[in-house]
């Protein structure tokens, strides 16, 4: 643009030396012939001379300007108010033509689209813009052109005015920005991407957070000086401070023992460094300066520049889990010495059935005038007493023997009223706040009792030899999940309508360690006793799928409470065990026992009745046995325990051969727990050992009589 100012500058000059050369040599025709033309040839040669030297600067300048214009790598245009007087190679291969000519003769406006997406609504804006451009003398502004192939591409422009207001010109350089427009968006892209990473990352160390904030663990941050940078609400509501308290000025020692923080910040954080994370156990000190065990991983947060400069810590509160793990031990360890109590109970009452069967076929054998009867008499008292005992073994592995019928608990302890006022201290009163329309329970009335017998004699025994209060009262309860949870319970309980029995005193109380003895077997805060009592109760409760429920201070007394389910179906028959009129019987009955002195006394039995007996001391042998005799037989008494072939395995057998034949199921066990194996099938019946000779052949005469 520079170069073409010159070259208008050049033309008026060469224009100027023409006139005064025309005006020089009409002087020279007015003065010929006598005067002296020498100093003026020699101005007008010098003039020509100037002439030719400034032609030839003009030419050279015309020389550069045109190089310059067409090595131009952006498109130049030269126009005027109507049509393209000129343009360079550029511009002809920016807008796709081969021909300048052709170029030429296309009208300037042809190039553009009709609208534009840079400002102007349409073509005819976008000439009022370039006209305005052309009359101000400069502008630049960005365009959109059209090539000859139909493309259309961005530019930018600028304009510059050449020449005088008459004669005024425009140059046009166009620029293509195809590229930077490109590259603008892809920038645009890439900023709207990341502000949307940003917000992405944001939000989820914002959800992190949250989560951090809202989780149960302890959730914390140190730096490597033990110094305290961050710790959750769970964190801080753990040892005992306030959800929202500022941790600012906190030292790792706030939350744990002096020999913990430093096990911690010189071992634990010197490892984490070496591995990055580590799983250990720790313990904290809450702030009643009680421990709290804790599982934790520890790991380390790096600074950016791959070292270690805050250490983060997760840790899990293990109170409730150990606490879990020793009821869950001390479960198992009752129920292992519940299976041995049991085992033990059941071997016994195998001994005692021949005990008591053999002292009371003696006592029926010699008479009531035989001086030796006082002798059987205290044998089977004796062992009755013993069995009594396996009886409280049994219950305590929840497999007591349970005559299931409907019982009244305010009637029963009416009943029993008696026998606990003598059985209580002489400074302990009773008292009784029976419910009058209490509904009924199915349970085992003696069971029930021994239960009761059982808590007031404790209640009697916690009074000591001060004056005291015994209170029982009876009543009836909803029971829901919380009162399950604040109970000892069967795992089958479950929530409904229970009736009550409770039993209060204001004794001496028992403290949390006793608390949790009491129903270990063998447990006893007395001098003497077998400590069988409570460990008894518990399991009579477990057997009736009841719950149990105590509240016990040092010093202010304790108060027991039982609930049972109530009632939904009528009594079981219960059989009158003293009743002694001699019944008797025909036919054929096998008797299976792995026992030979259980199959000597039921065959003793058996065989005062009138019956034909068999016998087998296992259940393969039963099997033979039956094969051969079963038409003559009338009904099979069979243990449940046996090798080889247990009664379950062999009453299969049996049914197999003769599927109407009457089997009485004989165990030391109880009959709910022996005879649960057995459901959907038809049992004749079930009876359980020690049994007493009476008790015997009324029950086999009423089961077995055709």
């Amino acid at each position: 643009m520079t170069q073409e100012l010159t070259r208008e500058q050049l033309q008026k000059q060469l224009e100027a030396a023409r006139e005064t050369i025309m005006a020089l040599s009409k002087r020279m025709h007015q003065i010929e012939d006598g005067a002296n033309q020498s100093p003026f040839l020699q101005q007008l040669i010098a003039y020509q001379k100037r002439i030719r030297t400034e032609a030839e600067r003009l030419k050279q300048s015309q020389a550069w300007a045109n190089s310059l214009f067409q090595a131009s790598s952006d498109a130049m245009i030269l126009l005027d108010k109507k049509r393209c007087i000129d343009c360079n190679k550029a511009a002809l291969h920016l807008f796709g033509f081969d021909s300048r000519k052709v170029f030429l003769e296309t009208h300037p406006f042809e190039f553009s689209p009709p609208r534009q997406p840079s400002g102007c609504r349409s073509l005819q804006e976008g000439i009022r813009k370039i006209a305005s451009a052309i009359e101000s003398g400069s502008n630049h502004f960005e365009w959109v052109y059209r090539r000859m192939d139909g493309s259309e591409f961005p530019a930018e422009v600028w304009l510059s005015a050449i020449g005088s207001d008459s004669a005024r010109l425009v140059m046009a350089t166009v620029r293509d920005i195809s590229e930077r427009k490109l590259a603008e968006k892809a920038l645009l892209d890439s900023h709207a991407n990341l502000e949307r990473l940003v917000e992405e990352r944001t939000r989820d160390v914002r959800d992190i957070a949250m989560i951090i904030e809202s989780t149960p663990s302890f959730v914390g941050m140190a730096d490597s000086h033990g110094n305290i940078v961050y710790v959750n609400p769970a964190g801080l509501e753990m040892v005992g401070l306030e959800r929202d308290a500022p941790v600012d000025g906190m030292k790792i020692s706030d939350f744990h023992s002096l020999d913990e923080s430093r096990r911690i910040i010189e071992e634990i954080f010197s490892k984490v460094v070496k591995e990055g994370t580590i799983q250990a156990s720790c313990k904290f000190t809450h702030c009643d300066g009680s421990e709290i065990p804790a599982s934790a991983v520890f790991m380390a947060l790096s600074d950016g520049e791959g070292k270690s400069g805050k250490f983060a810590v997760v840790a899990r509160d293990l109170r409730k889990e150990q606490e879990l793990q020793h009821q869950m031990e001390h479960v198992d360890r009752l129920e292992s010495l519940g299976v041995l109590a049991g085992g033990i109970a059941h071997d016994f009452n195998n001994i005692l059935t021949a005990v008591i069967g053999n002292a009371g076929m003696a006592m029926r054998l010699l008479g009531n005038t035989s001086p030796v009867q006082k002798y059987l008499q205290r044998i089977e008292d004796s062992s009755l007493q013993a069995a009594e005992l396996c009886n409280q073994m049994l219950a305590y592995s929840g497999k007591g023997k349970f005559v299931i019928q409907s019982v009244n608990l305010s009637n029963l302890v009416a009943q029993m009223t008696s026998l606990l006022e003598v059985s209580i201290a002489k400074h302990a009163t009773l008292q009784l706040q029976l419910c009058e329309s209490l509904p009924a329970v199915d349970a085992d009335s003696t069971q029930l009792q021994q239960i009761l017998m059982n808590l007031v004699i404790n209640a009697s025994e916690a009074i000591d030899k001060h004056n005291g209060i015994i209170v029982i009262s009876t009543g009836a309860m909803e029971v829901g999940k919380s009162d399950l949870q604040a109970s000892i319970h069967h795992p089958d309980t479950g929530p409904g309508y229970y009736a009550y029995i409770e039993v209060s005193d204001n004794g001496c109380g028992m403290d949390e360690e006793v608390m949790k003895k009491i129903f270990d077997p063998f447990f006893t805060t007395k001098f003497t006793g077998r400590g069988l009592g409570m460990s008894a109760v518990l399991g009579i409760v477990h057997g009736h799928n009841g719950l149990l429920q105590v509240n016990s201070d040092r010093g202010c007394g304790t108060t027991f409470r039982v609930a049972f389910p109530v009632s939904m179906s009528e009594s079981t028959h219960h059989i009158d065990e003293h009743k002694h009129e001699k019944v008797t019987g025909s036919g054929t009955v096998l008797v299976v026992d792995d026992e030979r002195v259980v199959r000597e006394l039921a065959s003793m039995f058996l065989e005062d009745m009138g019956y034909h007996v068999l016998t087998a001391n296992d259940g393969k042998e039963a099997v033979t046995v039956f094969c051969d005799h079963h038409d003559k037989i009338t009904g099979v008494i069979l243990d449940m325990t046996m090798p080889h072939m247990d009664g379950k395995e062999c009453y299969a057998e049996l049914c197999k051969i003769d599927p109407d034949i009457k089997v009485i199921l004989s165990s030391g066990y109880n009959e709910e727990d022996a005879t649960s194996g057995f459901k959907g099938k038809n049992l004749a019946g079930f009876i359980q050992k020690p049994y007493q000779i009476n008790v015997f052949q009324e029950y086999i005469a009423r089961h077995f009589s055709k």
